[in-house]
């Protein structure tokens, strides 16, 4: 039996009230209250305070769904933004507030793993990284793109559903200099980044090809797009 199946119990014997006659006054099934009391069944939270409150119960809460205080989280910090960099850009190095120990602990942990392993950016539509995800570096490239020159791009919603790629799903993306036909491409499109399908038309212009619930695309100019990448790699987030 549990807390709460006890609790309406002991108030219902305690007004003399039958399984059935709380039921009635409650607008629930007889065999329901007597699951409830029995804890063989879940009862809501909506529930447990009208049948408590029929019975004179004070202050009508649900036991079974009290959860204990959590700590206070610790809040991230404010993503910034990334870009994607340039060959004739140098890697700068932004203040950090962590103490020397463990910046040297860091920096060994990472000249041990350099050349072996890479944590790669996974950024959101707003440019913004909001995570990294360890990927093995081979013979000295990540899907034939310079380490440092990945990204992953994070899907915010289906717009790519009918090629298989979800909301939450991660894009591996390598940086491109030209437009692939028929190819996933990132590219910055009003002020957004984008995943699309991208096919080239006649006249400068380029087809933006999205697959939710149904086909769609956008014909638009290719001066008002900015081409970041193409997307070799997806990573499903579980």
């Amino acid at each position: 039996m549990s807390r709460l199946g006890d609790t309406i119990k002991q108030a219902r014997i305690a007004q003399g009230l039958s399984e059935k006659a709380l039921a009635k006054k409650c607008g629930l099934a007889e065999s329901f209250i007597k699951q409830v009391e029995q804890g063989t069944r879940i009862i809501s939270d909506e529930q447990a305070q009208r049948v408590l409150k029929k019975l004179g119960v004070n202050n009508p809460i649900s036991t079974e769904l009290e959860v204990a205080a959590e700590p206070p989280v610790k809040l991230r910090p404010k993503p910034r933004p990334y870009v994607m960099p340039m060959p004739e850009q140098t890697a700068a190095v932004a203040a950090s507030t962590i103490t020397d120990a463990e910046a040297e602990a860091s920096d060994a942990w990472l000249d041990a793993l350099s050349g072996v392993v890479k944590r790669v950016p996974v950024m959101g539509e707003d440019g913004l990284v909001i995570d990294h995800v360890p990927v093995p570096i081979t013979s000295g490239k990540i899907e034939g793109g310079a380490p440092d020159k990945v990204l992953f791009y994070r899907c915010p919603d289906d717009a790519l559903r009918g090629y298989r790629i979800h909301a939450g799903d991660l894009l591996l993306t390598i940086p491109a200099s030209a437009v692939e036909d028929d190819q996933i491409m990132l590219v910055q499109y009003k002020g957004n980044r984008i995943a699309r399908k991208l096919t080239k038309q006649d006249g400068g212009k380029l087809l933006l090809q999205s697959y939710d619930r149904e086909f769609a695309a956008e014909r638009v100019d290719r001066k008002d797009v900015v081409l970041i990448g193409k997307c070799v790699k997806l990573e499903r987030r579980l």
